[in-house]
């Protein structure tokens, strides 16, 4: 297999993500009505998805959270509206600006059902990350590639290495539990290994993903919301990124000034700032 050609612009983190810790995972319900089904698509059966990568990741991630295939037409339609969202045509994407869209159109369209909230999880936060993934969610990120990473996992549907060198292409993929395994979901349905003698669209990691070069070290997951409680989860998680933006602020300021009457004033805020943020975190966990 060569090199792809479609490909993921960048994550695209913006400051207004909700931000996953490690006492929201552990609080999020096991899916346990997923862990024997897992939907995959062909993002390279359809000219116009060839490079909508990032499109498909998100799909995937919402199809395995409510056990709902979408149809070819329903995926067309989503990866339209994002030409009407900043993306250029015929160009790769960023992996947040596909979960927002993707999220948006799941709580327009499918309000019979639960409703979704998005989270961006830090790669580095292993803690949180096993507790997703043992509790079945699946996660939408991207890695940069090249024709070693392909041929490396193609060849068994294991990704056994941690150094490709140089990058020649951007992917945007998901992180699963298959088997009882940590694994990536890829985006090709029907990919066979090399001999063609397994299915090589799921393969496994014998790493840890912290320990894979190039790798982009912000996630996103989704999670699901009533419809009634919505609202309030996007109140609760507004104020929580606010308050861990001023907390970084106070941090940075306190360190700049050389005034101690202040410096005491911001650690006093700081202390009241992590305070609110448990009360916030409890509160949020009545929700998910």
């Amino acid at each position: 297999m060569a090199d792809l050609e479609n490909g993921c612009l960048w994550v695209g983190e913006k400051v207004t993500d909700y931000l996953l810790s490690e006492w929201i995972a552990s609080n999020l319900p096991t899916l346990y009505e997923q862990d024997t089904i897992r939907f995959e698509y062909n993002q390279f059966n359809q000219k116009w998805s060839q490079k909508s990568c990032t499109i498909f990741s998100a799909v995937w991630a919402i199809s395995d959270l409510f056990n709902y295939e979408f149809d070819l037409k329903e995926i067309k339609e989503i990866d339209s509206l994002s030409y009407t969202q900043g993306r250029m045509p015929n160009t790769w994407w960023y992996v947040q600006s596909a979960v927002k869209l993707v999220a948006d159109y799941w709580n327009e369209h499918h309000s019979d059902l639960w409703k979704v909230a998005y989270y961006r999880v830090d790669m580095s936060d292993e803690e949180s990350i096993k507790a997703l993934i043992e509790k079945n969610y699946n996660i939408c990120t991207w890695f940069y590639g090249n024709s070693a990473y392909t041929k490396d996992y193609a060849t068994d549907a294991v990704l056994n290495g941690t150094e490709f060198w140089a990058t020649t292409y951007g992917h945007a993929i998901n992180v699963i539990s298959y088997n009882w395994k940590r694994c990536v979901k890829d985006n090709y349905k029907g990919r066979t290994t090399y001999d063609q003698t397994k299915p090589c669209n799921i393969y496994e990691l014998e790493h840890c993903t912290g320990e894979i070069s190039w790798w982009h070290s912000f996630w996103y997951v989704y999670t699901k919301v009533a419809e009634d409680a919505l609202e309030e989860v996007k109140r609760l998680n507004e104020f929580r990124t606010n308050l861990l933006n001023a907390i970084e602020v106070n941090s940075q300021m306190w360190h700049q000034t050389n005034d101690s009457n202040y410096q005491s004033i911001l650690h006093y805020v700081n202390d009241k700032n992590r305070k609110k943020l448990q009360d916030i975190e409890k509160e949020l966990a009545k929700y998910v």
